[in-house]
């Protein structure tokens, strides 16, 4: 790693070829941008003492004797705030920003494709192939980069979905561990009782002469071997905190083939856009 401080905050698998970003470099074309995961709970601290970092990696190809190999992958980390400036900038549609005012998008005209002046009304976002963002103008999806795009804008990512710009597959994964469900009984609903049969009563009668007899055993055996029964603290795990085995159900999203744009009104919620 250059420099060598870079591997103190260095986040990823230690051995390469388990990487994610090594395996996806080898197995596609390209540039692979890997933003660092964040679940949906996470909340970022400020990023001027907490800057994220980007992973920029592909592949190393040589072509010896005609046949192609990929011996080593090289990558870069960007600095979040530094690029997306210039992401600002690259995802406009301006090609001379000096010669040009900026214009802000006013209802009564067309709106100017300028994600820095217009930042307010226009969202940017660059997202990768499994529907992850990665980056954008707006400020308060920094902290969010590295969620799965619907975490920030599921409006959004259900009208790229519906368009065909992302597709999914869906898998079941059979031996995988769930925690357990919390079962209230505290509903209001009538409870029957239970009236004991002769069957029952004979029966119960039984298992009290049974567990007399046990104890009775017991007994015996603790004054013949005392030391043998030694009392200890033992702390048993609830049944109910136990994980328990499941199937569970996994959705992975996954960029098309299809190279589309499209022009449409999108509801997100009290408002449109």
């Amino acid at each position: 790693l250059l420099p060598a401080r870079a591997a103190d905050d260095w986040e990823e698998e230690p051995e390469p070829f388990n990487a994610s970003f090594y395996r996806r470099s080898l197995d596609n074309k390209g540039y692979i941008f890997k933003p660092p995961y964040r679940d949906a709970g996470y909340r970022g601290l400020d990023l001027e003492n907490n800057t994220i970092g980007i992973l920029v990696s592909t592949a190393v190809e040589l072509s010896i004797g005609g046949k192609t190999l990929k011996p080593a992958v090289v990558g870069v980390k960007l600095d979040l705030e530094a690029w997306a400036e210039k992401f600002k900038v690259l995802a406009s549609n301006r090609t001379d920003r000096d010669q040009l005012g900026a214009r802000r998008c006013d209802p009564s005209t067309s709106c100017e494709m300028d994600c820095e002046a217009n930042n307010k009304d226009l969202i940017c976002v660059l997202i990768d192939d499994g529907g992850f963002l990665v980056l954008s103008n707006q400020e308060d999806h920094w902290y969010q980069v590295g969620k799965f795009f619907s975490e920030v804008d599921a409006n959004l990512m259900s009208a790229l979905y519906n368009n065909s710009f992302y597709a999914r597959k869906e898998s079941y994964d059979f031996q995988s561990v769930c925690a357990p469900e919390a079962q209230s009984n505290t509903g209001a609903a009538p409870r029957s009782v239970f009236v004991p049969t002769v069957a029952d009563l004979l029966n119960l009668a039984w298992w009290t002469s049974a567990a007399a007899w046990s104890l009775f055993q017991q007994f015996l055996y603790g004054l013949t071997y005392s030391s043998w029964f030694q009392t200890e603290e033992v702390v048993g795990d609830s049944m109910e905190a136990r994980e328990t085995s499941c199937i569970m159900k996994q959705t992975q999203y996954y960029f098309s083939t299809v190279n589309a744009t499209y022009n449409a009104i999108i509801d997100c919620g009290n408002c449109s856009r």
